[in-house]
């Protein structure tokens, strides 16, 4: 086992809601990661949530007995936790239940959102069900709403047939107790918890993989806790690589913050606010957590906190991420190549219509003016809709503005149809 005292003092703050997550590892080691789960003020950074670090013996019910009788002992506060999340199969639930006798135990909704991520990329479905899938999935997570529970669990019956659904547990969707400490968070609040697991159990599992030897594992676990990128094998895909030129002499941090700054400076300085403020929120992830997963020839796969996606080298104005394809901006994934190359961003890396000195149309404009209201608001259940009207409405502005008189005529009068039928006649609903 290992704890600091940054990490007893952590959980002596909130004690009352504890995540166990269990990551295997060679020669059938289990690594078991202790972490704030809230609902607590914020923690940033990721690996401030992490209160405790162990490696059982085995995992019989009395050497998890025992490891979770060394947690309690590292921490006097553990009589008021009172809610315990766990994944799918930990093995000998009844152990950790004996232990915390005074907590409820419950699924955790980030490992059954997990799960279901990695079943649903096992089915090979066609590429955009995939994609509509992950992002209607992504979107549950951050808004955990009866209502958005329920148009994943149709949306999963719509497009995964009938025999493969078992194998998914959508049930897992519709049970309001798995959910109901989770849907008290705000969309901000659900995406950065979430952010913060993915970064802690990536990059702990990535450690503890390595095949060390126990002492040398547990040495390295507590190191990568200090520092997250003090304990990388240099040749991993995941380590920055070394500045080809450096004639100041200045330190690896110190050229890494210059990049970001000369990153943010150049987004700020060629695209329009709307547009620079979704790229820096991109960025802002980037920042978080950076893996390199693999180079091709002319593409490199990136994976930031999520799924891979691969961005073409040349020129890179191209990624498979939905962000990208909708938008035309640089994502988070060409931002991370930008980033790992000490690169700044250039104008032909987005859309001229997100340019500061494009001269756009009116609709333009205003759809620009629209986006930005919309940043600047806060999150609420209706926000998604409102990105779908905004969007929708400029690029019908567009077809109809683009056009000649003839063409302009028969995209009116299809769309007037569309109008009549769908929410009453021209004489009460003017098009």
């Amino acid at each position: 086992s290992f704890q600091s005292a940054a990490m007893g003092g952590v959980f002596a703050r909130f004690p009352r809601a504890l995540l166990v997550h269990r990551a295997g590892g060679p020669a059938g080691r289990a690594l078991y990661v202790f972490l704030v789960a809230g609902p607590a003020p914020a923690l940033r950074g990721g690996m401030a949530r992490v209160v405790h670090l162990a490696i059982p013996r085995d995992e019989s019910a009395g050497s998890l007995s025992r490891m979770y009788g060394a947690f309690r002992a590292f921490n006097p506060a553990w009589a008021e936790t009172r809610l315990l999340l766990v994944g799918p199969g930990l093995p000998q639930p009844p152990a950790l239940a004996q232990a915390f006798p005074a907590a409820e135990v419950h699924l955790s909704v980030f490992h059954l959102c997990k799960r279901l991520q990695q079943q649903i990329q096992r089915l090979a479905l066609e590429g955009r069900a995939e994609r509509l899938i992950l992002a209607a999935l992504s979107d549950t997570m951050c808004a955990a709403t009866e209502s958005s529970r329920r148009k994943m669990h149709a949306l999963l019956g719509d497009l995964v047939t009938p025999d493969l659904l078992p194998q998914l547990h959508i049930r897992w969707l519709l049970d309001d107790e798995i959910w109901a400490v989770h849907r008290e968070r705000t969309w901000g609040d659900s995406s950065n918890y979430f952010r913060d697991l993915e970064v802690v159990t990536q990059g702990l599992s990535q450690v503890f993989s390595t095949g060390l030897s126990l002492e040398s594992c547990i040495t390295s676990l507590a190191q990568h806790y200090q520092n997250p990128q003090s304990s990388l094998d240099p040749s991993s895909p995941v380590a920055k690589p070394e500045a080809t030129e450096n004639p100041e002499g200045d330190s690896e941090e110190e050229i890494n913050r210059r990049t970001e700054e000369l990153i943010e400076q150049s987004l700020r300085d060629i695209c329009t606010e709307p547009a620079a403020r979704l790229c820096l929120s991109e960025f802002a992830v980037v920042q978080k957590s950076v893996q390199l997963m693999g180079a091709g020839e002319d593409a490199l796969s990136i994976q930031v906190l999520e799924d891979a996606h691969r961005v073409d080298l040349k020129g890179l104005s191209s990624c498979t991420c939905h962000f990208n394809q909708v938008f035309q901006l640089p994502c988070r994934h060409i931002l991370a190549v930008l980033n790992s190359d000490r690169k700044t961003l250039q104008p032909e890396m987005l859309s001229r219509q997100w340019w500061k000195e494009h001269d756009a149309h009116q609709a333009g404009r205003d759809s620009a003016i629209g986006l930005l209201e919309v940043l600047k608001s806060s999150w609420n259940k209706s926000l998604d809709k409102s990105l779908v009207v905004s969007f929708l409405t400029a690029e019908i502005s567009r077809l109809l503005t683009h056009c000649s008189g003839e063409e302009f005529e028969c995209r009116y009068r299809t769309l007037r149809e569309l109008a009549d039928s769908w929410i009453g006649p021209y004489v009460e609903v003017k098009l």
